[in-house]
């Protein structure tokens, strides 16, 4: 089978997508021997670097119309040969291109990009759900025109949790829905939880503005304890300003921004975390959330998406109050910390359910039944 994968991000970036695409791209090409070709944007440092699939890379920093237009091309291009298209980014593009390609389309939604470009930019307040149903401007009204528009053309659409699969029936599509889990490899250690003075709290993220990390630094300023670490990593356009303000604290040297990183280097990290903080208004089933349960951290986050069935009434985990806020989560942080005997049982048996629940093998498996009996149903 070949298939074309398109991506908004993709290694060295980070985020759910360009944590995915490479674990799913390696199985089709070396456990199901797919012929797989990636389309995805880069930071243009990035254009070149060597990947161990085909990986085509368009600068992002492109001027808008002339970007799509490249994508809408080289979507073309690469798509003519393949039997079918994988959509985990892109999608508007891709749709456009496929106007005239008529391949099959798998679609994975974990998001709505059109809330979150606006909600980041500050023109909307609203969260998640109330931004669906509520009317708008001749812009963000278009924005959501064209993404119906997109995620109805498609055969298939995959979602990681029931609140998204409500989100798209909602939209008037009528095709096949599967909702499959995320998956991740579960690793064989677990990190050392409360096994020294200095607590290291973690946060693995795009740095944007709704994953509300200013209110987490200030959180950790307010804590006034120079035991506690924060480990940031990850990149995005809130950088600088996130940077600004931990300069601004007077435990700014505890406030460490790692930038991207290494599997490895996440990993160790991980390792050595007591605590992993989510705090964002918005996730689908966020990869480092899940990443960080398989190790037995004790997380701490919002439940929204798929988050509170993994926290399970909280037996699996701490809950932050929405709105987010500093004081909320100074408080969860400091109950953690007063009790945690309870906190590393709760880490334990965040563990075990993401290994019971969160397998890669069955996620994988899934997907493989998904695809083959797209195609079958097409040669029919």
């Amino acid at each position: 089978m070949k298939v074309l994968v398109t991506v908004g991000i993709f290694p060295p970036d980070i985020g759910g997508p360009a944590t995915f695409v490479p674990k799913i791209a390696n199985y089709f090409q070396n456990e199901l021997n797919y012929e797989i070709d990636i389309l995805t944007l880069s930071d243009s440092k990035n254009l070149d670097i060597e990947d161990k699939f085909f990986v085509k890379r368009i600068d992002r920093n492109l001027p808008i119309i002339y970007r799509w237009l490249k994508t809408i091309f080289t979507v073309y291009k690469l798509g003519k040969n393949k039997d079918l298209i994988f959509v985990n980014g892109l999608g508007t593009e891709t749709t456009i291109a496929n106007i005239f390609l008529k391949k099959k389309i798998i679609r994975k939604i974990v998001g709505d990009p059109v809330w979150e470009r606006a909600y980041n930019k500050g023109k909307i307040s609203e969260n998640f759900d109330e931004f669906q149903s509520k009317k708008y401007g001749v812009s963000i009204s278009l924005q959501k025109k064209v993404r119906n528009y997109s995620i109805k053309n498609s055969d298939v659409v995959i979602t990681p949790s029931q609140h998204l699969k409500n989100f798209i029936l909602n939209l008037g599509f009528y095709n096949k829905i599967e909702t499959i889990n995320n998956g991740i490899t579960i690793p064989e250690e677990s990190a050392q939880i409360f096994t020294n003075d200095q607590t290291n709290i973690t946060i693995v993220s795009r740095l944007v503005t709704h994953k509300n990390i200013e209110k987490i630094i200030a959180a950790i300023s307010d804590l006034n304890n120079s035991l506690i670490k924060l480990n940031i990593i990850g990149d995005g356009p809130e950088l600088n300003q996130l940077q600004s303000i931990a300069l601004k604290s007077d435990y700014k040297e505890n406030i460490i921004f790692h930038g991207k990183l290494q599997r490895d280097d996440i990993n160790n990290i991980f390792l050595n975390s007591d605590i992993y903080v989510q705090a964002s208004n918005y996730e689908g089933l966020p990869h480092s959330l899940l990443e960080a349960m398989s190790y037995g951290i004790p997380v701490l986050c919002t439940p929204v998406g798929e988050c509170k069935k993994l926290l399970g009434n909280e037996d699996r985990g701490y809950e932050l109050e929405l709105p987010v806020s500093k004081d909320n989560i100074k408080s969860k942080i400091n109950e953690i910390m007063s009790e945690k005997n309870t906190a590393s049982k709760k880490g334990e048996d965040g563990k075990n359910f993401v290994t019971e629940t969160y397998s890669l093998t069955n996620t994988f498996s899934l997907y493989k039944n998904l695809f083959t009996d797209l195609l079958e149903e097409e040669h029919s």
